[in-house]
């Protein structure tokens, strides 16, 4: 069905399978300015679904933009929520908002999300990003619908590689006990994911029998042929007593030369940006979409520039001001090295993959995590190397297999699928049998910036905190991270290693003491060409007071934000703040923390986290000491009970105010309201 009025039953739109091949191009063209602008995003699987989109959206499923909570409207659940960019280039054609708008991809408060919000974007059925979870809400819409007796149909596109998750073939077998006709799933078998072709990460064929034994009716089409593409969902439409999967055999990066069927393109956008042999001036050589001239480009792309402008000054506004700049890397001195974090944990594993008891295990995205380098340059390990596929759960048993045997095993992925998916599979099997098993929580905290909430981790400390037999660390950079990765990896029993993606501050040397267990104290002392020979830093257990003003207690990249406070309170204020790096949140240095309460008074927590994860437990340890008789102050800083958004890292930092600046504003309020 067309395009309708859902007032009057009327066709607002109708357009022929030319028309369709044509608005496709345009489509794909949209797509491609949107990533360039955006600077990341998925290039490969938006193209290779982009033909499917146009035939739901333009001419297949029943919808009105104008009233897009239409109750009986089709329902298209997008479960492999990284197409988003393919899904606001269909909603923006068929009119739920002009299509030029969607060049504000994976921009701060645009609504166009690195993974779908329901709330932010007319059109979005859900809010997606975490695979494996959009057929069964498609199970749920579609009994819902033979519950009330409502005709409408509920569509759900799925990834080849999504199909890895045991909860898909949870909900296929669902779907399949309660014969949902009205239900029609899409899977984009495009052949390829993250960590290479879908046979080698993990097989899924014959996927045709897969699903017919589980009780589906099984089609198969040419994912780029419109003319089929329509031919097979009418097809779909008579199909009674089963649930209908639709297999639909695509490129991966299709009609854009230089990413088809190629694994890098899966999450970047063209890497030579405008011009150039993989630029966005080549993909739209290859598309050949009417209009889209240059001068139309240049329009686009300047929507993009303005509306990040506006956003710059709205973020820097709110921004906390001193009598000069204090952000990092600002001033001819106090200088500092950007590492991504992540990069640690990589030559960690490198060293301990000597030992022939350490094993490996991958989930769709090695490289990322710098998984991989436990293999990269050593080819005889790969035989110590497990790829499992996008199966959080899967992973977490199968690397407990291989500690019941004596092995150390290294499991890791998006810190907050690989420590929240498989809850309960950590508490029970890793923590309750004391498995040697170390969890890489990769890109925890904003730093995965345009990815979006989906993707962010704020809530795992405290869901890892209170498990019995567990370890964590939260380090605060590079250098820390493979300190301290190396030394979990011996210790007995499980353990988390939560660790940034992005550059964050290096502020740490070789030298500088680490202990696991044992907090270590940052003091300001003078200015000086380099950030980290700014700063002293000191063992817990060999540190004295020096009578400070104002404690800041902090774990990972916010220790770095934790000593740019310090100087700023020191420069602006004259006032003394002793840093406090808990790099082990479990077992926490309770003693460090008792002498900062008695010692100074005022403290104050700091975590790129929901607010009281890291904080809750360093006020728990305060509350429960017996050796302290000084009236104190507590706060902390972290992000209030809300989930992440879209934007840069350094962006994210700021709004949600985690940056030394809001932690100075706040440490001087706490030391003013001391005197009083």
């Amino acid at each position: 069905m067309p395009i309708v009025d859902s007032k009057t039953g009327k066709i607002k739109k109708d357009y022929s399978v030319e028309e369709l091949i044509e608005k496709a191009k345009e489509m794909r063209a949209y797509n491609m300015v949107a990533l360039t602008a955006a600077g990341s995003g998925h290039t490969g699987g938006t193209l290779s679904i982009m033909d499917i989109a146009a035939a739901l959206y333009l001419k297949h499923i029943k919808h009105d933009p104008a009233n897009p909570e239409w109750a009986d409207r089709d329902r298209v659940i997008w479960s492999v929520g990284h197409k988003a960019p393919a899904i606001y280039v269909a909603l923006g054609m068929a009119g739920y908002f002009p299509v030029s708008e969607v060049v504000k991809l994976r921009k701060l408060w645009s609504g166009f999300e690195g993974h779908p919000n329901r709330f932010k974007t007319p059109g979005i059925e859900l809010s997606s990003g975490s695979l494996g979870q959009g057929l069964g809400v498609a199970v749920g819409c579609a009994l819902n619908a033979r519950l009330e007796k409502k005709n409408y149909y509920t569509y759900c596109i799925l990834g080849d590689g999504e199909l890895d998750e045991g909860s898909v073939w949870e909900a296929i077998m669902s779907a399949a006990h309660y014969k949902l006709d009205n239900l029609i799933a899409i899977v984009d078998r495009n052949q390829l994911q993250i960590d290479g072709p879908t046979e080698e990460v993990m097989r899924l064929e014959n996927l045709v029998e897969k699903w017919q034994s589980f009780g589906w009716q099984v089609l198969e089409m040419d994912g780029h042929n419109l003319k089929e593409i329509l031919n097979t969902l009418n097809k779909a439409l008579q199909i009674k007593g089963q649930p209908i999967v639709i297999i639909a055999h695509t490129t991966k990066g299709k009609e854009v030369s230089f990413a088809e069927n190629v694994v890098g393109y899966h999450g970047i956008c063209p890497k030579d940006g405008l011009t150039g042999a993989e630029s966005l001036e080549k993909a739209l050589q290859d598309i050949k979409a009417p209009g889209f001239n240059q001068e139309k480009v240049n329009k686009l792309l300047k929507i993009a520039c303005d509306y990040q402008e506006e956003v710059n000054q709205k973020v820097e506004q709110a921004m906390p001001k001193f009598s000069r700049e204090y952000w990092w890397n600002s001033q001819d001195i106090m200088k500092v090295k950007m590492i991504p974090t992540r990069n640690g944990f990589g030559d960690a594993i490198e060293e301990l993959g000597e030992s022939p008891n350490v094993v490996v295990f991958g989930a769709d995205i090695t490289s990322s995590i710098k998984m991989d380098q436990f293999y990269a340059h050593h080819p005889e390990r790969k035989k110590r190397f497990f790829e499992l596929g996008i199966a959080e759960q899967n992973m977490t048993l199968v690397a407990a297999g291989f500690a019941k045997e004596g092995k150390t095993a290294f499991i890791g992925s998006y810190g907050v699928f690989v420590t929240g998916r498989n809850w309960d599979q950590i508490r029970t099997t890793l923590c309750y049998n004391n498995f040697k098993v170390k969890i890489a929580n990769a890109h925890g905290g904003l730093s995965v910036g345009p990815d979006g909430a989906t993707h962010q981790a704020l809530e795992e400390i405290s869901n890892m905190y209170y498990l019995p037999n567990m370890h964590i660390i939260v380090p605060s950079d590079s250098l820390e991270t493979e300190k301290g990765t190396k030394v979990v990896a011996k210790i007995p029993g499980p353990a988390v290693i939560r660790y940034a993606r992005e550059a964050t501050p290096v502020i740490s040397k070789e030298e500088t003491p680490y202990q696991f267990g044992y907090a270590n104290v940052i003091r300001f002392r003078e200015e000086k060409e380099n950030f980290v020979d700014a700063f002293e830093t000191k063992l817990s257990t060999d540190y004295q007071t020096e009578g400070e003003d104002i404690a800041i207690i902090a774990c990972g990249p916010m220790v770095a934000e934790a000593m740019r406070a310090a100087y700023i309170l020191k420069k602006e204020f004259n006032l003394e703040t002793r840093v406090i790096n808990i790099h082990t949140v479990k077992p926490i240095d309770k003693e460090v923390i008792r002498k900062a309460t008695q010692e100074i008074g005022v403290i104050l927590t700091a975590e790129e986290h929901q607010k009281g994860g890291f904080g809750n437990i360093v006020a728990g340890v305060v509350a429960t000491s017996k050796k302290y008789n000084t009236p104190f102050l507590f706060d902390m800083i972290g992000v209030n009970d809300e989930f992440g958004l879209s934007g840069a890292p350094w962006e994210l930092l700021k709004v949600f105010g985690l940056t030394a600046e809001h932690i100075a504003k706040r440490a001087k309020e706490l030391f003013d309201q001391k005197k009083l």
